[in-house]
């Protein structure tokens, strides 16, 4: 059974992303193609693809304190829930795998999805060329990018980061639940 965060990725935040990637296809396929438009709907489906993303993940760290919190007596509670709450990196930051492991440690969880699944490794990379474009698109960059990040947007490769998306939320959402069962000694959802 997935969390409620992850029944919202794959029941509203993926049927949104498919608005907007239908949107694209519209502009890239359509009888004259205007490359400017298509540019700027391809980064528009950046922001959104990172958004969603993390905002999921930021469910997902509610929801399991919320979890935490309640296994706690009354009377600390409060206190435990502004620790949780406190200096959260996924409410100003881009969700990298490094912002979502500091705010999930705070459980003393060590996610490691790169353990659970063999590919993770290489949607991980995805994920990160993503918040790079997601930066470059909100800040109207135009420097460079670091090596291995692709210097063109296409539709197929933001597909392929949607893709690596659907996977993670899925492996994240497996990792809280093996750490919530553990630490709760009881299945979480």
């Amino acid at each position: 059974m997935p969390s409620r965060s992850l029944t919202v990725w794959l029941t509203d935040r993926r049927n949104r992303l498919n608005e907007i990637e239908t949107a694209c296809i519209g502009v890239a396929t359509g009888a004259v193609p205007n490359s400017i438009f298509l540019e700027e709907s391809l980064r528009g489906f950046v922001m959104h693809l990172s958004a969603h993303y993390q905002g999921f993940c930021r469910d997902l760290y509610h929801e399991s304190t919320q979890l935490c919190v309640a296994a706690i007596p009354i009377a600390l509670r409060s206190a435990a829930q502004t620790q949780f709450l406190s200096q959260l990196v996924l409410e100003k930051s881009n969700p990298s795998y490094e912002n979502i492991r500091r705010d999930f440690n705070r459980f003393g969880f060590i996610l490691n999805v790169q353990s659970m699944d063999s590919a993770a490794s290489g949607f991980l990379t995805d994920s990160s060329h993503l918040n790079d474009w997601r930066n470059r698109a909100a800040h109207q960059a135009a420097h460079p990018f670091r090596g291995g990040v692709p210097n063109q947007l296409s539709l197929t490769l933001l597909q392929k980061w949607r893709m690596s998306c659907d996977r993670l939320t899925s492996l994240l959402d497996k990792a809280l639940y093996d750490e919530l069962t553990r630490l709760l000694g009881a299945n979480p959802w």
